[in-house]
């Protein structure tokens, strides 16, 4: 994993202008990450306007499915790649607090300055959201999401745009949230999210200059992404478990023991299965008050890391149970790839060229959302293979045919 302190190539890259500066609302802001269970897969619910396909506005219905910000995100990548304008109607329909929050908008604005787009329907809480790209793509990007939004998230709707489309490597500082309850945090997108992609052929450095917890935020991540085309990869079994690392974390709490806590119960935890762990107690810089605890499983070239936060009233021995539960269940599974990363590694591998295939620990929501999602802009087949008794699920993408 890249330190969370920047390096001096970073400050230097740091120094160059930059040539958007994008500043969000100041809402409270959660993504929910809870999986919808409406049957809607085999449905087709986007629909599109008569006109030349190029100019073919989508409507995407963005209550089906996981019913989250996933559909906008994914259909912001996309558009912004294929050049196709959408519609999205009942925007988070059925979530505590419908329609666009912060980070999504900041993910829509920070799209739309990337490559020049309109966009109707750009503010909070709005439940319809009309997106018409245009074709720059300029690369260096400041996004301030303006809550505890993930900044996670948007790294992740700008990445494949602008390693696909910028004439050179870009910058993306992005300031908000690093740690996020319900998406991903720091540690999970600087080692697995970054693994994969290396996997795939594709490079991007982070940094963490200062840490951002839920609901004061106030972090930063900083990325440099380098131009890339995504390549198919075959990953049906897991290579063997190889080590446990982990990093037991607090940001602005008096005493290093809530770290220790963290780290001791892990290693307790795990020594139960007969595992061993060597984990890093650190002090993060930052202004908001947080403590977290990261696994990383690292299996051949991935590293899957799972990660629990601190919370008011909960014993540091509770939250590092709920960091070794999801190793363990992961440990225990028979996919190669984690639940978190299967939707996430889907949309680079739809736009490689050759056949992929991989084997997921199970299968969400989450993941037949995405692929529903890349259907309405893409021809470019993804099936799941159900789990027999012998194997686990597989996403099986068939990169033979042009993308739409």
């Amino acid at each position: 994993m890249d330190g969370p302190l920047l390096t001096p190539e970073w400050r230097d890259a740091f120094r160059r202008s930059k040539r958007w500066v994008l500043h969000g609302g100041h809402d409270d802001c959660r993504t929910p990450f809870a999986a919808s269970r409406v049957t809607w897969f085999s449905e087709r619910w986007w629909e599109t306007d008569a006109m030349p396909e190029s100019n073919r506005p989508i409507t995407i219905d963005g209550s089906k499915g996981e019913g989250g910000g996933q559909v906008l995100r994914t259909s912001l990548s996309l558009s912004m790649l294929t050049g196709r304008p959408f519609r999205i109607v009942k925007l988070r329909q059925n979530r505590s607090k419908p329609g666009l929050r912060p980070q999504h908008l900041a993910a829509a604005q920070a799209a739309a300055a990337l490559c020049g787009a309109e966009i109707q329907g750009g503010e909070v809480g709005s439940r319809e959201l009309m997106f018409t790209p245009g074709a720059n793509i300029p690369g260096d990007l400041t996004v301030d999401i303006g809550t505890a939004g993930a900044t996670a998230l948007v790294l992740q709707t700008l990445q494949l745009p602008i390693a696909l489309r910028a004439e050179g490597p870009a910058l993306v500082r992005l300031d908000g949230g690093t740690f996020n309850d319900k998406a991903p945090s720091f540690p999970f997108v600087a080692t697995t999210w970054r693994d994969y992609l290396a996997m795939m052929g594709l490079s991007v450095s982070l940094t963490m200059p200062r840490a951002g917890f839920y609901p004061r935020g106030g972090g930063r991540l900083d990325a440099w992404i380098e131009p890339g085309t995504p390549k198919a990869i075959t990953l049906l079994d897991r290579p063997p478990l190889s080590k446990i690392t982990g990093i037991a974390a607090t940001c602005a709490l008096s005493g290093r023991s809530i770290a220790e806590r963290l780290r001791d119960q892990a290693l307790r935890r795990l020594a139960d299965r007969g595992l061993s762990a060597e984990i890093e107690t650190v002090e993060m810089p930052g202004r908001s008050p947080g403590a977290v605890l990261s696994l990383s499983a690292h299996h051949g070239p991935v590293a899957s890391t799972f990660v629990a936060l601190g919370r008011r009233g909960v014993p540091s021995e509770q939250v590092a149970d709920e960091a070794v539960d999801e190793l363990l269940a992961f440990e225990d599974s028979a996919g190669a790839v984690d639940l978190h990363s299967a939707d996430q590694i889907l949309l680079p591998l739809a736009l490689a060229e050759g056949r992929s295939a991989y084997s997921v620990a199970a299968v969400d929501e989450h993941l037949r959302t995405n692929i529903a999602t890349i259907a309405a802009f893409l021809d470019r087949p993804i099936t799941i293979e159900p789990p027999t008794d012998t194997r686990a699920a597989r996403v099986v993408i068939d990169g033979s045919r042009h993308h739409g």
